[in-house]
């Protein structure tokens, strides 16, 4: 008896302590969004300010991660049309491991990126085909 009511206590134990560890996985997992949201905030502000930087994008970003701690967000998100297919590619990004989330996100980078060059040189382009015609006068 006495065996058994200390292997009892014993699983129990177990038991908090992985409910204490998958608690603090939680509040941890809600910090790193939280930071990721205002980094995404903060890169996509600039972004509007800057041309060089797709700022809505970023937004846009920080506006799915931050749907995923908050549900009424998540709602607004999924009655649109033009967000609901990224709302469900962002759910399955969640099912993917470690390797497929860094693949995701070197791919993202990249197209981020060449599209930020784009933009810049049409940008630039625009502006010196004005100084040209302004020349030309």
């Amino acid at each position: 008896m006495a065996v058994l009511r200390t292997l009892s206590d014993l699983q129990k134990k177990g038991v908090q302590r992985v409910i204490m560890v998958e608690q603090v996985k939680q509040s941890l997992g809600k910090v790193i969004s939280f930071a990721l949201v205002l980094c995404f905030v903060a890169l996509g502000v600039v972004g509007i300010l800057l041309p060089i930087l797709p700022g809505l994008l970023f937004l846009f970003i920080a506006a799915l991660i931050a749907a995923r701690h908050f549900p009424p967000l998540a709602f607004v998100l999924k009655s649109n049309r033009y967000s609901r297919s990224a709302m469900r590619y962002s759910d399955g990004f969640m099912d993917l491991d470690w390797w497929g989330k860094t693949r995701l996100a070197f791919w993202a980078t990249i197209k981020i990126t060449l599209d930020g060059i784009d933009y810049a040189i049409d940008v630039l382009g625009r502006v010196f085909n004005s100084l040209r015609k302004r020349g030309e006068r």
